[in-house]
C-alpha cells in the first residue's frame, strides 16, 4: 500500500499540474479579479466614509459657528431690548416727574389764587364790619371818603398786627 510507483507519481505529477493550469485560468483568476474588486470596493467605501466624515466634521464647526453667532445676536438684541426698556422706563419716570412738577405747581398757583381771593373778601367784610361798627358807635353816617379813609386806616392797623 505504500509503495511508490513511478508511473503513479508522474501521472499524478502531470495531473496536479493540468488542474493548477485549468484552475489557474478557469477558477483563479475570477476568484482574484474578485477579491481585487472587493478590495476596491473596500477601498472605494473607506475613502467615501472618509469623505462623508470630513463633510460632516465641516458641516458641524459650521454649524457651531452659525449658533455662536446665533447667540451673540440674540444676546445682542437681549442687551438692546434692556437699554430700549431702561430708556422707556427713565423717560416715563422723567414724563411723571414733570407732569407731578406741573400739577405742584398749578396747585401752587392755585392756591396762591385761592388766598388772594380770601384775603380780598376778608378785607372787604372788615372793612363792611368796620363801616357798620363805626356807624353804631358814632351814630352817624359817613359819606364816602370818610368811609374810604376809615378802612384803609383799619385796613392798615390789621395788616401791622
Amino acid at each position: 500500500m505504500l509503495q511508490l510507483e513511478p508511473g503513479m507519481i508522474i501521472w499524478t505529477w502531470v495531473t496536479f499540474i493540468a488542474l493548477m493550469i485549468l484552475l489557474r485560468k478557469v477558477a483563479w483568476k475570477p476568484l482574484i479579479a474578485m477579491i481585487e474588486e472587493r478590495d476596491k470596493a473596500i477601498a472605494e467605501g473607506l475613502k467615501k466614509a472618509e469623505l462623508a466624515r470630513e463633510e460632516a466634521e465641516r458641516l458641524l464647526a459650521e454649524q457651531k459657528e452659525n449658533m455662536s453667532k446665533t447667540h451673540e445676536e440674540i444676546r445682542e438684541m437681549l442687551d438692546n431690548s434692556k437699554k430700549m426698556a431702561e430708556n422707556s422706563r427713565k423717560e416715563m419716570v422723567s414724563q411723571a416727574r414733570e407732569e407731578a412738577d406741573k400739577i405742584i405747581e398749578r396747585g401752587k398757583v392755585d392756591i396762591d389764587r385761592e388766598r388772594q381771593d380770601a384775603i380780598s373778601n376778608m378785607k372787604k367784610d372788615v372793612s363792611n364790619l368796620i363801616v357798620q361798627a363805626a356807624s353804631k358807635l358814632i351814630g352817624v353816617s359817613m359819606d364816602e371818603q370818610k368811609h374810604k379813609e376809615l378802612i384803609e386806616d383799619s385796613i392798615k392797623k390789621l395788616g401791622q398786627n
